[in-house]
């Protein structure tokens, strides 16, 4: 077990969390019902292992949450902070298989939301 298994032994651990970490763990709670969760009470070491915890719980599938659905992303693309950067290897090779399945081009390039979205569509015409 490495130190960044070990939240409460990071060496910034005790410092507020940052905007990343709030966020995530808001859109988290939200999508498991967990309400009585503030990750401003926080610090960045016990909000990695809230995200750790939440992560671990299944997702409410009751109609509460927004993006409960499954196989949707649990935060909206277009609020991603890093939604312009350059998608990844994993979702340009989604994007690869699902565009030739539909018999659509394979695009060359791409940022992380567009990919996002773009899986998103392709799982609708492939079914995949």
């Amino acid at each position: 077990m490495s130190q960044l298994d070990k939240p409460s032994q990071w060496a910034t651990g005790a410092e507020a969390p940052t905007d990343k970490q709030k966020s995530f763990v808001s859109t988290l709670a939200n999508s498991k019902g967990a309400s009585d969760v503030n990750p401003d009470s926080m610090n960045k070491s016990e909000a990695s292992a809230k995200i750790n915890e939440l992560k671990e719980q299944p997702t409410q599938m009751d109609g509460t949450s927004s993006n409960s659905a499954p196989g949707k992303p649990i935060q909206d693309p277009d609020t991603w902070t890093t939604g312009d950067d350059k998608a990844t290897g994993k979702q340009m090779g989604y994007v690869a298989v699902m565009a030739k399945k539909a018999g659509e081009e394979v695009p060359s390039s791409m940022g992380k939301t567009d990919a996002s979205k773009k899986i998103e569509e392709l799982k609708g015409k492939t079914g995949m």
